[in-house]
């Protein structure tokens, strides 16, 4: 018996990073700690059964595109940063149809005893 795949996700958690992203001066010269989370849905499924690389997408090379955005630009906010790495994944991975990007700036300044900030979105490949 056969069993059907319904769905497939890569998800990579925590990709920590500093960053000068944030609408405050002292935020864009000190710097913040980041927090990255990223959920790709799209065409995984071939590889579930191939065991081969090259029929999916390499959890370094995701990693490594939020790296380069972050050092792309300063972002005033992490609405616009979380969509830029969003935009990036979905121009760089054809096979990834969906991505959820979730952003966390650590300890905000000014907000005292907080744990994070945060945004989550998705986008989706138009068709």
């Amino acid at each position: 018996m056969t069993n059907k795949l319904t769905s497939a996700r890569i998800e990579i958690c925590g990709i920590e990073l500093i960053g000068f992203h944030g609408y405050y001066d002292a935020e864009r010269t000190k710097g913040n700690r980041f927090s990255i989370d990223l959920r790709a849905e799209g065409d995984f499924y071939t590889s579930c059964s191939s065991d081969r690389l090259e029929e999916t997408i390499d959890y370094s090379q995701m990693v490594q595109v939020v790296r380069d955005v972050n050092r792309a630009r300063n972002h005033l906010l992490i609405e616009s940063f979380a969509d830029e790495i969003a935009n990036a994944m979905l121009e760089r991975f054809p096979r990834m149809q969906k991505i959820a990007v979730r952003v966390e700036k650590l300890h905000p300044m000014g907000l005292g005893r907080v744990r994070c900030a945060a945004i989550e979105l998705e986008k989706e490949r138009e068709h």
